[in-house]
């Protein structure tokens, strides 16, 4: 696999344990499932530049800008053992980069074709922070405003409304202090 540059375009939906419920069962029967893992993370600052590893997945990923963004480019390079991800996290401490709190997400991701384009929809249970769908559109360029609207809307479609920015960097806030939040 090659490294990739790209940007991701993307709104949240913080969810109820009801909620992530109701479409771990519906989204099988809407959408194409295309990619199942646990996934581990470790995101470094200054910057977002994380480490992700599972049974699938072994990278570096470098994120652009806060995490409320609609649209952020990312750079993510992919890695052949887990032994490069060990080398890295020793590179991170010798450039002084500091550790956030890691996390686990278990994650489905389906594809849903919205208006003549293909959407990611990503069903997140991510432990003992949130239960989350993340609906985005991968592209070459910042195209947020044809998306925006169609993220809006698929979201809506699923009863659900987009997290405000200011309540998710709170969370994000809280689970990094170490409180459990589910």
């Amino acid at each position: 696999m090659q490294p990739s540059s790209f940007f991701e375009i993307e709104l949240k939906s913080l969810l109820t344990k009801e909620e992530y419920d109701r479409l771990f069962n519906e989204l099988p029967k809407m959408a194409k499932l295309i990619n199942e893992e646990t996934i581990n993370t470790t995101r470094y600052r200054p910057g977002d530049v994380r480490l992700r590893h599972s049974d699938k997945t072994l990278e570096v990923v470098c994120k652009e800008g806060d995490p409320t963004k609609i649209c952020r480019r990312e750079v993510v390079i992919p890695l052949a053992d887990k032994n490069q991800i060990d080398h890295f996290a020793q590179v991170f401490d010798l450039l002084q980069f500091k550790p956030d709190r890691p996390w686990e997400k278990y994650k489905l991701e389906f594809e849903h074709d919205y208006n003549g384009f293909k959407y990611i929809l990503c069903l997140q249970n991510i432990k003992d922070f949130a239960y989350i769908l993340e609906v985005e559109f991968i592209s070459e360029e910042d195209t947020s405003h044809i998306h925006e609207p169609n993220l809006r809307a698929i979201i809506s479609n699923l009863g659900l409304e987009p997290i405000e920015p200011a309540e998710f960097t709170r969370r994000i806030g809280e689970f990094m202090s170490g409180k459990k939040l589910i």
